[in-house]
């Protein structure tokens, strides 16, 4: 078939009849294509994921899941006395308001190439009033959405205020890492400068600072729910957690040091004890891709330039104990056997006991030092820290929502305006489109695997009637303009796509052509052709349209009324703001065909399924009713699976965005802790986290 190298071939019969409704499908509300997803189900009738040679690293799974969730809200892993749990701790998300504004430090504009200098607070990019934003500013409901319009229903109406921040969640201070002291269990008269476990130098930041003084960090997209998330194929907003784990980092196979250099390997011992570099490939274990990011992140938990050796020297050394800051309750649902009967906070059990029960052996039981001179189990960290968080964060699946009890069978379960909100969910709002399954979410893996191969990625129509590749569950919405954040757009630190669909390109554009492209590197992935709707059975070409830049993840809607604010740049606070951006067909200016969502050669990348919807305000308030029946009961009040060890989380610093107060001696601003207190297996009965957490001047998307 000699076909056109500057596109795909247009099939006749059906797509035909989907171009002559192009102009429908845009101009008018519920003019979806007919070849709708099944409606969603019930969660319990989805397995969750996990790698099927699991049972070659984990020996020991209850022991790993105690060894996950005592690390993950351990506030000694990270520097400056977080965890992942800080970041997580509200339905699996952030919910806090001071000090969580992000200058947009993704942008690709060339005018802010030095984007270090840009001040958190980017007033130059700020469009009418309200006044604030900065370093540790407190958020109100006035500051929401970041893109308010004179007519909420008209996506071109006159800017009242724009802004190109992000909210998303403090981090670390700027800081540069020394060194770890290993101090023995037990051991007397050590200086008490040499108690300090992690030493860090200080360092100034241009950008996160009030008067000259450091605030934390913010980092530059909004933090999504992990409760749920190992249902996801990819993870991140961008994707770069890969699917396939590679014991080291979050990159899978694309790392092409991985398992060849003993500097950046798993390493394995031999019944002698020696080490040697092993290529570790878990697939299905995004989750631990994604886990092994943050601690090293220099925004988010990590002074900069720490390894995650040093990290398990840390975790490892004799005087620290598990959580041993922090109060666990007896009846933790996984902690709670472990947890000290004295008066003594954390675990009555060592990190390296729980490593020891939960790994196969040939992972920690080396003799030798490693060639920069870590020991085997400090060497190997980050394969016990993925996979242990990844396990247990697959024990936080909701599926008791009334939705799900709905669909099980108990038809009281939804109210009749609710009921009515998933037909306009389905129906008229198109919903269904994106976030679908049971998960609701196109980006689960039960999506990816719904057809033998090839679901990676999709031929489709465009916003525009046009056609264009795009990465199955990755969407450009028109949230922002594409050049303020191109998303999986972007690349690997290697130079490679992280898009699947530029990856095909680029493999036909190295001289493959075929229909069935087996092993698309460097991910690995099979593309099949004849399962895209558009131009089925036809070979990819090198040069064919893609609409891949400003894509991010499809988010999960289960538990999104506590999961708030809402999209990538967390520009939306409540449920009802989320509605009319759909309803107005995003925040795209410009005409269908040219508009912000474009990027480079691409005048639009804006998803088919974008565009104004038109509807009622009872069709609008019925569908917040049904998103507010995904929420399930035990996540909003802390039941178990998703009950959790007391945390002391830094919300800000005093006083405002105008001046802070520095710790006494140093360039940093004294930080303003909340508690957070230890939950057991049956919830949190009365304190209430929207009363610890949340704007300063009302409760918009956390009242019940």
């Amino acid at each position: 078939m000699n076909e056109p190298k500057n596109r795909l071939k247009l099939c006749s019969g059906a797509l035909a009849l989907l171009f002559a409704g192009a102009s429908t499908l845009m101009g008018q509300a519920g003019q979806f294509p007919n070849d709708r997803p099944p409606q969603p189900g019930a969660l319990g009738t989805v397995p969750v994921p996990l790698p099927a040679n699991l049972g070659d690293f984990v020996v020991n799974r209850k022991a790993a899941i105690v060894l996950g969730k005592a690390l993950f809200w351990d506030s000694m892993a990270g520097s400056d006395g977080l965890a992942c749990a800080s970041c997580h701790f509200q339905a699996g998300a952030d919910s806090r308001f001071k000090n969580q504004i992000d200058p947009g430090l993704r942008n690709t504009n060339p005018t802010l190439q030095n984007i270090w200098n840009l001040t958190a607070s980017n007033k130059n990019n700020r469009v009418g009033p309200p006044p604030g934003g900065g370093p540790n500013y407190s958020l109100n409901t006035a500051d929401f959405p970041f893109h308010q319009l004179l007519d909420p229903n008209d996506r071109n109406s006159t800017v009242l205020f724009d802004s190109n921040d992000v909210v998303s969640s403090q981090g670390v201070f700027r800081a540069d890492f020394d060194h770890i002291n290993v101090v023995p269990k037990g051991a007397k008269g050590v200086k008490q400068a040499n108690k300090k476990l992690e030493v860090c130098n200080a360092a100034i930041s241009p950008t996160f600072a009030v008067a000259g003084v450091n605030v934390r960090q913010v980092e530059p997209r909004n933090t999504p729910t992990v409760i749920n998330s190992i249902f996801n194929f990819r993870n991140f907003w961008d994707g770069r957690a890969n699917n396939v784990f590679n014991g080291r980092n979050p990159f899978g196979p694309r790392d092409p040091l991985a398992g060849t250099d003993p500097l950046n390997s798993v390493l394995v011992a031999d019944v002698y004890g020696r080490l040697s570099p092993m290529i570790v490939s878990i697939p299905d274990a995004s989750l631990a891709s994604q886990a092994v990011g943050p601690p090293g992140s220099n925004l988010e938990m990590s002074c900069s330039g720490r390894l995650f050796e040093e990290i398990g020297k840390k975790m490892l050394t004799p005087s620290l104990w598990p959580l041993s800051k922090q109060d666990v309750d007896p009846t933790d649902s996984v902690l709670g056997p472990y947890v000290y009967t004295t008066k003594k906070k954390g675990l009555n059990i060592s990190y390296d006991a729980l490593i020891k029960q939960a790994f196969a052996s040939k992972f920690w039981s080396g003799t030798q030092y490693s060639a920069d001179g870590y020991r085997q189990i400090e060497k190997n960290f980050s394969l016990f820290w993925g996979l242990s968080i990844m396990l247990y964060e697959s024990t936080l699946v909701s599926d008791n929502a009334p939705f799900d009890q709905y669909m099980n069978g108990n038809i009281q379960a939804l109210t009749a305006q609710q009921a009515h909100g998933f037909q306009v969910f389905i129906g008229s709002a198109g919903c269904i489109f994106c976030h679908k399954g049971a998960e609701f979410t196109g980006a689960a893996t039960s999506q990816s695997i719904a057809k033998a191969q090839g679901a990676q990625m999709e031929h489709m129509l465009m916003g525009d009637g046009t056609v264009a590749l795009y990465d199955t569950g990755w969407y450009n919405i028109g949230v922002r303009p594409t050049s303020e954040d191109i998303g999986v757009g972007g690349t690997d630190p290697w130079g490679n796509p992280l898009s699947w669909s530029r990856q095909t390109k680029n493999v036909v554009a190295a001289g493959l052509s075929a229909v069935n492209l087996l092993n698309v590197g460097p991910d690995g992935f099979n593309v099949f052709t004849c399962n895209f709707q558009v131009d089925a059975c036809m070979p990819v070409t090198s040069d064919a349209r893609d609409a891949i830049d400003g894509n991010f993840k499809v988010p999960t809607l289960r538990n999104v009324e506590l999961t708030g604010p809402y999209f990538h740049n967390g520009g939306q606070s409540t449920l009802e703001q989320v509605v009319d951006f759909y309803d107005r067909g995003g925040d795209g200016a410009g005409t269908d065909f040219v508009n912000s969502t474009g990027f480079g050669i691409n005048p639009t990348n804006r998803a088919p399924a974008i565009f104004p919807l038109n509807l009622n305000d009872a069709d609008k308030a019925a569908l917040v009713a049904f998103l507010k029946s995904l929420t399930d009961e035990r996540v909003r009040w802390e039941k178990a699976p998703f009950d959790h060890p007391a945390l002391m989380i830094p919300n800000g610093h005093r006083t405002n965005e105008k001046t802070v107060k520095a710790v006494p001696g140093t360039v940093y601003a004294d930080d303003d802790w909340t508690p957070l207190p230890a939950v057991g297996a049956a919830g949190r009965a009365a304190l209430n986290l929207r009363a610890l957490f949340s704007f300063g001047d009302t409760l918009p998307y956390k009242a019940k």
